[in-house]
């Protein structure tokens, strides 16, 4: 049995050193560069031989009779016969020594019926059981087949590497290369696929396998690009066909290989192949026609391409290269200068072809042609068509991008907004042109004045990425940024674009702004720099004048006038518009106002104003010329305001001049010509002008002019109309103070407790607060005055405002009988304002006194009364502290002293007359009455009762006094006639009371007196 099986075992083997050759490979149809037949070949699989012997097994009769039938379904190639015959064998016998090989046989037998997956068990199977097997090379060549012909491409790959490197003389290694190069081609990795292709081609052991892998390396290189060297392998393959003729046909290479020479551009070697193709199979030759006609196109043989493509729109021939013939004859019209010919067949393609990618091409030449005859509306149609495609590709984003910009160069930038609006996010950035759509985006919403919308646009990541309109996009943002006077992001923004643009008029462009923004800056170095690099040739007329207009008014405002001066002369130059001859006058008519030349300023003004007497730029002059005018004559000042203000009264400098007028005339005090102006104005309340300051300023003239209530009446209308003006506090706090000052405390209290609601802890409220504590003051009402006068003692530091709030604090305090209190914000006061020179600091000074005194303590307030004497000899109330020092003095038993301070008080002009001198006239009958001397007594309080009638208190305690004078004296009826008098004429006051309790003493004391005298008798 042993040799049975090695004689089996070494015919095999010869069967399979006669068989390596035979192999085959399947590829799937393909639309190979424009066209449309499909390619397959089959690289046939080896298949072993397998000899029924009739001693070959060793094993019972069953088993090799079973063997012998399936050797017969095996060598005639019934294949599912023999795998059936082969699985009942190893079902009956799972441990026949013969297993393992029958294995590989069944193994070979599913490999030709396509069920590769079970092969590659099998083969698996055969390697497991016999790894030292003589077929275990050609098994493990099998296993790599196996994992290729059922997709498993990695598993492959890697099955023929490991063989590669397992026997790298085995002849099976020139079969690996086919099917690492079909590998490498379904991955796509057509260097790779050239490297196999090119090592099969080398190795190939029969011409078959080298018609297959040259026809696979054409091909790869093909989908690389390289023309070139695709046209050589298709020519060395035509040799090869002419020699080895196959199962390729020799027309459809011929047809390869001449669209191969057309991609390589050589065109008339690709006709030759095309033609070559025609003949050998006729079959192909409207293909091949075709080819040819697209080659004239290529070479503008206009004639010889619209023959044949005519010939091919009008046979139909080639019904799926229809929509291409047309476009092909659209544009060959076109070139023809057809341009209606080629309209319409662009049209009858993008309708009979829709789902056609060159319906997408014909729509784009629609918009082209459109574009180059003006006509917008329809290439905005022909767009509308196209932006709907469900496949939008480069050519859609090129014809938005060219549409919108003719709709831009003709302002039509809403329009130009509604094409740029479609974003094709399904195409790459670059290819979508994303950083050219927002950049021209931005450009129509900066002329549409929606700047904001373009600003964000163009501060997003993406237009500031490194790109062809990065540069562009930075000049408009710079641009943006200098209309919103953000200099310095304008600066940075132009610096950026400086960077990235490489045109001249571009930069020239940036460095004429760049200049005005770095004058803004007050850069003026950096700025002269940058103006020394602008070329005004390389820049349009306007666009420089502009700037320049914006350089100089910049240059004039930084100081450098020389230089402002030199560019406004440029700007009157007689060649240049209108407009800028205008500006460049009135510029240079400020330069010359600043270099103090007047006369050529009026020359320079005369001339602007001959040129365009409406001009406002000739107004702006004539106010800057008055305005420099006020500084040196104010007369012909006033006179140039008012020419402004008659010759150009709807001018909003008019209001202005007019406003100045009235200003100037109130300078001079010729205050009445002011107040026509001003109510003038306050009538006619031009926009310009804050109507309330117009107000305010009447006002005042009127005050100077003493029309009191007139000039309160324009408050009112502050304090009206004007709430949220910053001038209505001052106003309400006019018109209290006013009001105060006329005794009418009510008012005066109602307009400062607004003004407190209103404007709580400002400065004027904290005048308005003091004022309506005085307005207390003047009430009488003490306790309310306190609350005032501390809390703008509290919120306001400035002098004197402070000390006198916090001396009316304590004089408050002091009123209302609080002297601990009063003596301390007396004291504090003081103190705070030592070595200062205020009215109210002897006033304080003696309220410490007179608190000593209600205080008993006497000899302190005469120390005190003294020490004010000596350091405010001058002191306006000098009465009030001769009358305390006489209290004093009379407290202590030093009548005639006391009498002698008293005469000073009452002789006082100051106090003449007044109550401290009724008052100081009583205490003088005081002294009297204490020292007994009723006489004297009386006489003094008959002075008070006869000179001082408006002191009604005093008068009455006057005639009590002298009543008591009388009793004490015991004239009853003396004292009985003044008790009287006060009880009848006096009894409002407090002493009206006492006298009635003294009458009815006196009565008893008559009566009493009267029965005494009868006794008597």
């Amino acid at each position: 049995m042993s040799s049975d099986r090695s004689s089996r075992e070494a015919m095999l083997a010869d069967m399979i050193s006669a068989t390596h050759s035979q192999f085959s490979r399947i590829e799937t149809a393909a639309r190979v560069q424009g066209m449309r037949p499909s390619f397959q070949k089959l690289w046939l699989v080896v298949v072993f031989a397998l000899v029924a012997t009739g001693g070959a097994m060793a094993r019972a009769e069953q088993a090799t009779d079973q063997y012998r039938i399936a050797s017969f379904h095996y060598a005639r190639g019934d294949w599912q016969q023999a795998i059936d015959a082969f699985d009942q064998f190893l079902a009956q016998h799972p441990d026949h020594s013969q297993v393992g090989i029958i294995h590989f046989y069944r193994g070979e037998s599913l490999v030709q019926l396509s069920r590769c997956d079970e092969a590659l068990r099998a083969y698996t199977l055969f390697l497991s059981k016999l790894p030292d097997h003589s077929f275990v090379e050609h098994a493990e060549f099998r296993v790599a087949e196996c994992y290729f012909l059922s997709g498993q491409n990695e598993a492959a790959k890697n099955a023929f590497q490991i063989f590669q490197s397992k026997y790298k003389t085995s002849k099976l290694i020139p079969h690996a290369y086919p099917y690492l190069a079909e590998i490498a081609s379904k991955e796509k990795h057509w260097d790779e696929a050239i490297l196999m292709y090119g090592k099969s081609v080398k190795a190939a052991a029969t011409p078959s396998i080298a018609v297959e892998s040259r026809l696979g390396l054409a091909r790869c290189y093909g989908q690389t690009g390289d023309w070139k060297e695709a046209g050589l392998a298709y020519e060395q393959l035509l040799i090869d066909l002419k020699e080895h003729p196959g199962k390729y046909a020799a027309g459809s290479i011929a047809l390869e290989a001449g669209i191969a020479e057309f991609k390589a551009a050589n065109y008339r070697r690709a006709v030759d192949r095309f033609e070559l193709a025609a003949k050998e199979e006729p079959k192909l030759a409207d293909q091949t026609s075709f080819w040819i006609a697209k080659t004239y196109y290529q070479v503008r043989d206009w004639p010889n391409a619209v023959e044949r493509l005519q010939q091919l729109k009008t046979s139909k021939s080639l019904p799926e290269f229809q929509d291409e013939i047309h476009y092909l004859l659209g544009k060959t019209s076109l070139a023809q200068g057809n341009t209606e010919d080629a309209i319409a067949l662009f049209n009858e393609l993008s309708v009979a072809w829709s789902d056609s990618s060159w319906t997408d091409e014909a729509l784009y030449q629609l918009i082209t042609i459109h574009l180059e005859s003006g006509d917008l509306a329809a290439a905005q149609v022909a767009w509308q068509q196209l932006s709907q495609r469900t496949q939008p590709s480069g050519l859609t984003v090129r014809a938005q991008m060219n549409l919108a910009a003719q709709l831009q160069a003709s302002d039509a930038h809403e329009k130009a907004l509604e094409v740029l609006q479609p974003e094709f996010s399904n195409l790459d950035a670059e290819v979508a042109q994303v950083q050219r759509r927002k950049y021209l985006m931005a450009v129509s919403l900066f002329a549409l004045s929606r700047k904001e919308e373009a600003k964000q646009l163009l501060e997003a990541p993406e237009a500031m990425q490194a790109g062809t309109y990065r540069g562009m996009s930075r000049m408009l943002l710079g641009l943006i940024y200098s209309q919103n006077e953000d200099w310095i992001k304008t600066i940075d923004a132009l610096d950026g674009a400086l960077k990235d643009l490489t045109a001249t008029e571009q930069r020239n462009q940036v460095q004429l702004r760049r200049t005005t923004a770095l004058l803004h800056c007050d850069r003026v170095t950096e700025a002269k720099e940058a103006w020394q690099q602008v070329d005004h040739r390389r820049i349009a007329d306007a666009t420089y004048l502009s700037e320049v207009v914006q350089i100089a008014g910049a240059a004039y405002r930084n100081g450098e006038i020389a230089w402002a001066k030199t560019l406004y002369e440029e700007l009157a130059a007689k060649d240049n518009a209108e407009k800028f001859v205008e500006q460049g006058l009135a510029g240079l008519a400020w330069c010359q106002l600043a270099n103090s030349d007047a006369a050529a300023a009026t020359k320079t003004l005369d001339q602007l104003l001959e040129k365009n007497p409406n001009s406002a730029l000739a107004v702006g002059a004539m106010y800057q010329q008055a305005q420099q005018m006020e500084e040196s004559d104010i007369e012909l000042a006033i006179g140039r305001y008012q020419q402004l203000a008659k010759h150009y009264p709807q001018d909003p400098l008019a209001a202005h001049a007019k406003l100045r007028c009235a200003s100037l005339l109130d300078q001079l005090q010729r205050d009445a010509e002011a107040e026509a102006i001003l109510v003038e104005l306050t009538e006619s309340q031009p926009d310009v002008l804050p109507v309330e300051d117009l107000w305010y300023r009447l006002a005042w003239v009127r005050m100077d002019q003493k029309k009191q209530d007139e000039a309160l009446d324009a408050f009112e209308q502050i304090h009206q109309r004007f709430q949220d003006s910053d001038l209505w506090e001052d106003s309400t706090y006019r018109i209290a103070e006013a009001a105060l000052n006329a005794g009418d405390i009510e008012k005066a209290r109602q307009y400062l407790q607004k003004l407190l609601e209103k404007k709580g802890q400002s400065k004027v409220a904290m005048f308005g607060r003091y004022m309506l504590g005085q307005v207390e003051v003047q009430a009488g009402n003490w306790q309310d005055a306190i609350g005032h006068m501390d809390a703008v003692a509290e919120h306001v530091a400035d002098e004197p405002l402070h000390s006198m709030a916090m001396f009316w604090g304590g004089e408050a305090r002091f009123r209302s009988e609080k002297f601990d209190d009063a003596k301390a914000k007396f004291e504090q006061m003081l103190t705070d304002n030592l070595g200062r020179d205020l009215e109210s600091l002897p006033v304080a000074e003696m309220r410490l006194a007179q608190i000593f005194a209600h205080q008993d303590n006497w000899e302190a307030a005469y120390e005190k009364a003294l020490e004010i004497e000596n350091d405010y000899p001058t002191f306006s109330q000098a009465h009030e502290l001769d009358y305390l020092m006489g209290r004093c003095l009379a407290r202590q038993g030093e009548f005639q002293k006391a009498r002698a301070a008293y005469t000073k008080v009452i002789q006082s002009p100051t106090a003449q007359k007044g109550e401290t001198a009724a008052m100081a006239q009583w205490m003088i009958g005081e002294t009297f009455f204490h020292q007994k001397n009723y006489d004297a007594a009386v006489r003094a309080y008959a002075q008070v009762a006869s000179n001082y009638e408006a002191f009604p208190k005093w008068k009455a305690a006057a005639l009590l006094q002298i009543g008591k004078c009388h009793e004490i004296q015991e004239n009853w009826e003396k004292a009985t006639q003044y008790y009287t008098e006060v009880r009848t004429d006096f009894e409002n006051t407090p002493f009206a009371p006492e006298a009635e309790t003294r009458l009815s003493v006196v009565r008893q004391r008559t009566l009493q007196a009267q029965r005494e005298g009868t006794r008597t008798k």
